[in-house]
């Protein structure tokens, strides 16, 4: 079995952690695909994309099959609902083989590179026939919140409801310690562990769903979104440039 992890950042990683492990254990083959360079002012995608070597070589995943596409090419931190087409190509360029299973982060409003890799991951999906084997993963999001506060890991109650696989105390903790090794977001982790420590601790949960198509014709969830307030971009200037991607991702499926 071939499951296929599409993500927007170097670090995204950590949303799947338990459920690489367990695809890993069960014997699956792994293909991970990061879509940005990640880069910010104190941490070049080099950086970076060692860190997340790092972690996915302790998962047990093949570095063979890690891309680091938004470094190579490059496509900008941020940006990634602006190139979508682009990154959509550049996926099918690097991902050949057969893919029975494709794992997203969640359509959740937390930072438009997320919801933007979603839409790509989506996508892929369909034009492979698979669209109903691709999985949503909350990473963190602030539905009903304000100004910076956020939850982390925590699944958006709107649409299709999620499965909780249980999470052991020791299989969390075990998530949870792969932040050691992002060393360059030092400070994102320091806002991100709080809660994250909450659900994989107390709750013992890990949340899966599969994606929705119906759910991308509009916002993740009413107010405010969290990238809005965080990173300064409007739900306007993302729905402007994803609107006609949105519309014609599930149009072409390639039967299997």
């Amino acid at each position: 079995m071939h499951a296929l992890f599409v993500f927007a950042h170097q670090d995204d990683e950590i949303a799947a952690a338990a459920r690489i492990t367990l695809l890993v254990r069960g014997g699956a083959t792994i293909s991970v695909v990061f879509l940005t360079n990640g880069e910010g002012r104190n941490a070049p995608s080099r950086v970076r994309d060692e860190e997340s070597r790092r972690v996915l070589t302790h998962l047990g995943v093949d570095l063979a099959r890690v891309h680091f596409i938004g470094s190579e090419e490059p496509i900008p931190d941020g940006v990634l609902h602006r190139h979508l087409d682009r990154a959509l190509a550049l996926l099918e360029a690097h991902v050949t083989e057969p893919v029975d299973e494709v794992w997203c982060l969640a359509w959740e409003g937390g930072h438009q590179d997320h919801d933007a890799s979603h839409l790509i991951a989506v996508a892929f999906a369909a034009r492979h026939g698979v669209l109903d084997r691709c999985y949503e993963l909350p990473l963190y999001q602030g539905h009903r919140l304000r100004g910076p506060l956020f939850q982390t890991l925590a699944p958006l109650r709107i649409g299709v409801a999620w499965s909780g696989r249980h999470i052991g105390v020791r299989e969390g903790l075990g998530v949870l310690w792969l932040c050691r090794f992002y060393r360059s977001q030092r400070k994102t982790w320091l806002g991100l562990l709080p809660t994250a420590i909450v659900r994989m601790l107390v709750g013992q949960r890990e949340w899966t769903r599969p994606v929705d198509l119906a759910r991308l014709a509009a916002k993740p969830h009413d107010g405010t979104l969290f990238y809005e307030r965080r990173f300064g971009v409007t739900w306007e200037e993302f729905e402007r440039h994803t609107r006609e991607f949105i519309a014609t991702a599930g149009a072409s499926r390639t039967p299997r």
